[in-house]
């Protein structure tokens, strides 16, 4: 079974539409009410417990930081993101290739 587990992960992973901004890499958060953009390495170190991690709007000024809560599930590549500690967490997906 410890052969299955790392295939899962890189399918999940190598399905993602990666962006090249200012020679850093992102993933691009959808469902959201604007354009909110997640560092590929940040994503790599998200765990089922919640974080602070940086979200990046990008607007015709360039990137704002936001800074939000984000956790995920096992095998899973949805993201549970909350804007606040206290607030309760949304799903949302990256975008797919």
């Amino acid at each position: 079974m410890s052969k299955v587990e790392p295939l899962l992960i890189t399918e999940i992973i190598e399905n993602k539409k990666c962006y090249m901004i200012e020679n850093i890499y992102y993933y691009k958060v959808i469902g959201m009410q604007a354009t909110y953009y997640l560092k590929v390495s940040d994503y790599n170190n998200i765990s089922l417990n919640q974080n602070a991690y940086t979200l990046y709007e990008y607007t015709v000024q360039g990137f704002i930081e936001v800074k939000s809560y984000i956790k995920s599930m096992e095998f899973s590549d949805i993201l549970f993101i909350a804007p606040t500690i206290t607030s309760q967490f949304k799903m949302y997906d990256l975008e797919k290739v």
